[in-house]
């Protein structure tokens, strides 16, 4: 065999909540914050509103967290206390606990950070009959298939996925899961990717005497899971 084994490092796993009643992919987005009208001063502690430099092209809704870096790598967190609306230029928060500077970004969907793991098993239930003519011998064929994925890691406050994972286990909503795997060769931009509409099954925490404090992350695929083979660079 002349290729190598891949490595699993850079592997990807990002997720958005999806509207109530909605499967459809949310749009890929950069926030970045403005406050060119105030001086360039941050987004006060306790503000309520974040004014962004342009325009949403997707909408995003109530609940979603965000994680928000500045240019010197500072993280902080927002939740959204309303839908941002497609066009809109400021977010509704609920009230920030810590300032946020001017221009810090926010990618949508967010990253689940921290992860050990993110494994995807694939099932499916086989339904089987015996006839005059199979001579005994099973016969039958696959009905429902399903996927999940598995994704150990440790906590980190400032993670904007595993936090909107946690309100949508919380409140009984969707969520659109995205799993990139590197690339497996310089032939190709992106690895195999897996991604769909979900549901959070398991999201517990560990907190032992000695070691790091963990959450895991279980989801259940629904509907129509997406897989697609590594883009090749063009």
């Amino acid at each position: 065999m002349s290729q190598a084994i891949q490595k699993s490092q850079n592997t990807k796993l990002l997720l958005a909540l999806l509207p109530l009643g909605v499967r459809i992919q949310p749009t890929t987005q950069t926030l970045v914050i403005d406050t060119t009208g105030s001086s360039n001063t941050p987004v006060a502690k306790g503000a309520v509103a974040i004014p962004l430099t342009t325009a949403l092209t997707g909408l995003i809704p109530q609940g979603q967290w965000l994680l928000f870096t500045d240019t010197n790598g500072l993280e902080r967190v927002a939740q959204l206390s309303a839908d941002a609306a497609v066009g809109a230029t400021s977010l509704a928060v609920n009230a920030l606990t810590e300032a946020i500077a001017d221009g810090a970004t926010a990618p949508f969907p967010v990253a689940i950070q921290a992860r050990t793991g993110a494994s995807v098993s694939r099932s499916a239930n086989l339904q089987t009959t015996v006839t005059f003519d199979s001579g005994a011998e099973r016969d039958g064929t696959t009905i429902v298939r399903e996927r999940n994925l598995s994704a150990a890691g440790n906590y980190l406050y400032y993670d904007a996925g595993l936090r909107t994972a946690e309100y949508a286990f919380e409140n009984d909503q969707e969520v659109w899961v995205k799993r990139i795997l590197p690339p497996p060769s310089e032939a190709y931009t992106t690895g195999k990717i897996t991604q769909g509409p979900a549901a959070v099954t398991s999201i517990p925490d560990e907190t032992p005497a000695s070691g790091f404090i963990t959450q895991n992350l279980e989801i259940a695929f629904l509907g129509f899971c997406q897989e697609s083979q590594p883009t090749p660079t063009t």
